[in-house]
């Protein structure tokens, strides 16, 4: 049984598709039909229930699955304690990233980290911190940039930057600079995704303000950012985002940022990592470069 065998199966499982586990691997997909053949020839079960249009894990191969994620697990963690024995960090770095990270602080960090380690490839995937955090525990990625604080021994977090909310509304709205909460439950609510943490801070605040989630006005949802802002630049609604993305769009002229009247709109950006997985030496030396910026 070799190692490319075991991530084919497990990249099978994940996709449910042979041509897409092929595509997410850079392989063709007659090689992953004979990875797959090979290692239920020599397991001498079938792991793999085939469609026309999916496979799916029969018992066997539920069963094996969770032996398959220990033994990468395994070998990853053989790798780490074998880096002293070879200094050169290389291969591929998968990382997941909220928008708001995704727009503001890991550019620079990969930028930083390109420059010592010019040999790593990244594969980088925006979505929100409820997913990031679900891939991390599934072992699809080996850390991921969040925003919020999650309370899971499964996961470690660590405290990276402070992050201001804002309103944005289009100009001709008129908003003031600071405006009573009562005051913007008024307007068409133009929000990210369930599962992003910045629609989940802002529903925290609503909460702890008495206000029930069911009366306000999400006319609007969406899980790209560049959708949202032309939205709220057309007049469809006004929004909550990172004040830190939006500064991007302040030269542009066509919005107008606020804030709520005694409210605080902070919160943090987390660096997070699983608590049952050793880093393999590429993810620790990008691990430590984050340390070392934002001194955790």
């Amino acid at each position: 049984m070799e190692f490319n065998q075991i991530e084919t199966f497990i990249n099978v499982a994940k996709f449910k598709s042979f041509s897409k586990a092929a595509d997410s691997v850079f392989l063709s997909q007659p090689s992953i039909s004979s990875h797959i053949s090979s290692l239920e020839k020599e397991l001498n079960v079938q792991v793999f229930n085939r469609t026309s249009k999916e496979v799916f894990l029969t018992s066997a191969g539920e069963s094996f699955l969770k032996y398959a994620i220990d033994i990468l697990n395994i070998r990853d963690k053989a790798m780490c304690n074998l880096v002293d024995f070879n200094k050169r960090i290389s291969g591929k770095l998968s990382l997941s990233a909220s928008t708001t990270s995704c727009n503001t602080l890991l550019p620079s960090l990969i930028k930083d980290f390109h420059q010592q380690y010019p040999d790593v490839l990244f594969h980088i995937s925006e979505k929100s911190s409820d997913k990031i955090i679900e891939d991390i525990i599934k072992f699809d990625c080996e850390m991921g940039f969040v925003g919020k604080l999650i309370n899971d021994e499964r996961i470690k977090t660590y405290n990276i930057i402070e992050d201001d909310l804002v309103i944005i509304s289009p100009l001709d709205f008129n908003f003031p600079d600071i405006i009573d909460i009562d005051f913007l439950l008024k307007y068409k609510l133009i929000l990210k995704e369930r599962g992003s943490a910045t629609r989940k801070t802002f529903e925290d605040i609503l909460n702890k303000q008495g206000i029930d989630l069911s009366n306000i006005d999400v006319h609007f949802q969406m899980n790209n950012l560049d959708t949202l802002y032309q939205f709220v630049k057309n007049g469809l609604g006004i929004s909550i985002v990172s004040k830190n993305t939006f500064k991007n769009y302040i030269s542009l002229g066509f919005i107008k940022e606020s804030y709520i009247k005694n409210i605080s709109l902070k919160r943090y950006i987390y660096l997070a990592i699983s608590s049952k997985r050793t880093l393999t030496p590429t993810a620790n030396a990008f691990f430590t470069l984050c340390k070392s910026q934002y001194k955790f």
